[in-house]
Parts: C-alpha cells; sequence; structure tokens
C-alpha cells in the first residue's frame, strides 16, 4: 500500500505546485505587463529500476513544466506620456546592477538625471544606451523614438526572442535571458505612447482554478487516509494470524 500513498503523496506536491501559480497569477491580475504561469505535464515510461529507485508502482513518469504564457495583454489609454506598452512582439530592455533584464510593463518615470526610468528606477535602454528626457513634452513614435521638446532623444531597444519560453522569471513582469532564448532586435511591434499593456491573468480563470485545485488536493487526503486505514487494518490481521 506504501507504493500508492508515495504515488499519491507525489501527486499532491505537483497540485501545491499548481495552486502556488494561480494564486500568483491572482495578485498580479493588476500588474500591467504580467504574464500568466500554468503548470504542464508530460508522461514517460519508466523502468523496473526507476521504479524500485522512486519506490512507486507506477509505469509512467510525470514531467512538470511551467511555462509562461506570453500572450498580447489588452492596451488601455492611461494618458501619462510616459506610459507605453508594446503591441506586438517584443520587450523594452532594462538596465539592472548586474546585467539586462526584459519587461513588458511600460510604466515609466524620470529620475534626478533626466533619465527614463522603471518605477524601481531602473534605466530603461534605448539603442545607445539610457534614454534622457529632459524637456517637459514627451512623445514617442510607433517606432520606439522618443521625441522630447521636438528633439529626437534615442530610440528604445526592444528585444525580442526565438525561444521566449527560455526566458528566467525574475519578479512579476521582468526576465533575464541566461544565454539561450535567442535574443534578436525586434521587428514585428508598435509602441503605444500613453498606454499601458495589462496583464493577461484573468480573475474568473484563476479563481476557478484555484476551487479546482482545493478540490483535487481534498480528495488526494481523503485516498490518502483510506490507504492508512487499509494499511493498519492489514497489519491487525497479520498480527492476528501470527
Amino acid at each position: 500500500m506504501n507504493f500508492h500513498i508515495t504515488d499519491i503523496a507525489h501527486a499532491g506536491d505537483r497540485v501545491v505546485t499548481r495552486l502556488d501559480l494561480a494564486a500568483n497569477n491572482l495578485a498580479n491580475v493588476s500588474t500591467p505587463g504580467f504574464k500568466s504561469e500554468h503548470l504542464f505535464y508530460a508522461t514517460a515510461a519508466i523502468n523496473d529500476q526507476e521504479k524500485d529507485k522512486r519506490n512507486t508502482v507506477n509505469t509512467l513518469n510525470f514531467q512538470e513544466t511551467k511555462r509562461i504564457d506570453f500572450s498580447q495583454g489588452q492596451l488601455g489609454k492611461t494618458g501619462n506620456k510616459l506610459d507605453m506598452a508594446i503591441e506586438g512582439e517584443g520587450f523594452f530592455t532594462i538596465q539592472q546592477k548586474e546585467g539586462i533584464s526584459y519587461t513588458r510593463n511600460g510604466s515609466f518615470a524620470v529620475n534626478k538625471n533626466n533619465e527614463l526610468v522603471t518605477k524601481k528606477g531602473l534605466a530603461v535602454l534605448g539603442e545607445s544606451g539610457p534614454i534622457k528626457v529632459s524637456g517637459t513634452s514627451v512623445e514617442v513614435a510607433s517606432d520606439g523614438t522618443v521625441i522630447v521638446d521636438g528633439v529626437n532623444s534615442g530610440k528604445l531597444k526592444i528585444t525580442d526572442f526565438k525561444e521566449p519560453d527560455k526566458l528566467v522569471r525574475v519578479n512579476e513582469s521582468q526576465y533575464i535571458d541566461k544565454g539561450n532564448a535567442g535574443a534578436m532586435k525586434a521587428e514585428k511591434y508598435r509602441v503605444e505612447n500613453g498606454c499601458l499593456e495589462s496583464s493577461n491573468a484573468s480573475a474568473v480563470k484563476e479563481m476557478v482554478d484555484m476551487m479546482d485545485i482545493h478540490r483535487t488536493f481534498e480528495t488526494y487526503q481523503k485516498i490518502i487516509l483510506t490507504l492508512t486505514d487499509l494499511d493498519k487494518i492489514s497489519v491487525s490481521r497479520i498480527g492476528k494470524l501470527i
């Protein structure tokens, strides 16, 4: 019976991971540029040696993969000229203290050095470095060119990836490339000024998923309790026979 309990316990671990992801998605339904993340499964046959190693009677190996849904969120007007949204492919390129990160969150500001920065103070990069915003009138063209008081102040560096699934999330809406995502200059995009991209997480979907996850977890708990009771009965009967 312990084999079955082990299998159910492993399944319970997967349910907990699903719950964590759904809760994080739900918490970020209002975060600009946020991309929801879900758990996917693949199966593969396992041999007898591997079954013994895992203490299982299962003939299938369930492999979990977390995947970020990079589909476009809706664009909403804010009227703030420092708010920007990408329609199409690509990410804004951000200078971290160590290295580069990428985001779809275009809620920007200007720091004391008159540089365009994220709300956390990180520099938003143009094709030639940080973007200077030292005037009062800011306009951003659809190709990402920033015009300050009628003067070209640089073009936003919009980066796309051949394999965005290989990007690693570092916070709610920022990602890093560990060198295997295939960074390249974005081509199929438009920058919308005075807009922000909404989160693509659905509050309704995540709440429904969380209810389903709770039901599944309760079912696993009941199965484990039943199997444990059966184990106790078996041990008791064997003891009487002895």
